[in-house]
């Protein structure tokens, strides 16, 4: 049976062309201006769209925010799915934790950046809460694949997400009420140190 024809390929294309242009610019805004500073005019110039071709893709800010969060989690999802079988689910958690912190030392002002607004902007409340529940999703089933755990019968694997999140999480807030001034990599790395020992228990595991 033949496959029914694309009416408008073009006009497709174009549409992802202009969606794409129009993430990529709130994504440079909301990093270098803020979430809260930037406008959907100053994405909408940036992107060489008219305003009204922007509400068009994108009824909000809160919903451009929301799609860069699924963009960043289908790419978590990537990594994870392609890593399995290579590296171990450990030693991945960790490389995309040190990672993020490496982006925080390197960010001029961390508390302006978009995924810094995300822990405290209440306009960002539901996209947060989607990337949080998103990754601990991906990871758990990072470590059910590897360790042959059932997540349905058995707790283990998301409880040890969550303990290592958690870990990550308090390394976050250790560095902030230190007004930024201590080594987010070094924070991140000795709370998972400790908090992998715990895991690594929970699953039975040596060492």
């Amino acid at each position: 049976m033949k496959q029914p024809k694309v009416k408008y390929p073009r006009r497709t294309e174009r549409r992802r062309r202009t969606r794409a242009a129009i993430l990529k610019a709130a994504g440079d805004h909301f990093r270098k201006e803020g979430y809260a500073a930037t406008t959907m005019q100053a994405i909408a110039d940036s992107a060489d769209v008219h305003v009204t071709t922007l509400f068009m893709h994108f009824k909000s800010k809160a919903e451009l925010a929301l799609a860069l969060v699924q963009d960043r989690t289908d790419a978590l999802r990537k990594r994870a799915f392609d890593a399995r079988g290579s590296t171990g689910f450990f030693a991945f958690f960790r490389a995309e934790a040190l990672d993020r912190a490496k982006t925080l030392t390197e960010a001029k002002r961390p508390e302006a950046t978009f995924w810094s607004a995300l822990q405290s902007d209440a306009d960002l409340a539901f996209a947060s809460a989607t990337f949080n529940t998103d990754q601990a999703e991906i990871f758990g089933r990072f470590v059910a694949a590897e360790f042959g755990r059932h997540r349905e019968k058995d707790y283990r694997p998301d409880l040890v997400v969550r303990l290592l999140l958690a870990a990550t999480d308090l390394a976050y807030q250790k560095w902030i009420s230190s007004d930024r001034q201590s080594d987010p990599v070094k924070e991140i790395s000795d709370s998972l140190d400790a908090a992998e020992v715990a895991a690594r228990q929970m699953l039975g595991l040596k060492g």
